[in-house]
């Protein structure tokens, strides 16, 4: 007898797969694999679509040329209330604002 799975177990194995893929992209990223660090990247967002839940928020990651935005792969800037991270392979610019935390 086969049992169908629920969403849940669908997203929650989901968000752990996509959780290491992150990790391991970051690893690569650091020690100067860029092509393996990509391809994780790839794969966790495939997974995400495939199965409709959001990447995790903590891994910050290039949409243009996907590689995931650590200290040695990016540049971090805090300029007009935002944070500005620059992807140092592509030129791609991600804003963040953080006027919010500034007033706490």
């Amino acid at each position: 007898m086969s049992r169908r799975m629920q969403r849940a177990e669908i997203s929650g194995i989901a968000e752990t797969r996509m959780e290491k893929l992150m990790a391991m992209s970051r690893e690569r990223a650091s020690s100067g694999d860029p092509v393996l660090a990509r391809r994780y990247v790839d794969l966790a967002r495939r997974i995400s679509m495939r199965t409709k839940t959001e990447m995790p928020k903590e891994y910050i990651y290039c949409k243009m040329c996907l590689m995931p935005m650590v200290p040695c792969t990016s540049r971090v800037r805090l300029r007009n209330h935002k944070i500005m991270i620059r992807c140092l392979e592509c030129g791609d610019l991600k804003r963040i604002p953080y006027l919010r935390e500034q007033r706490e």
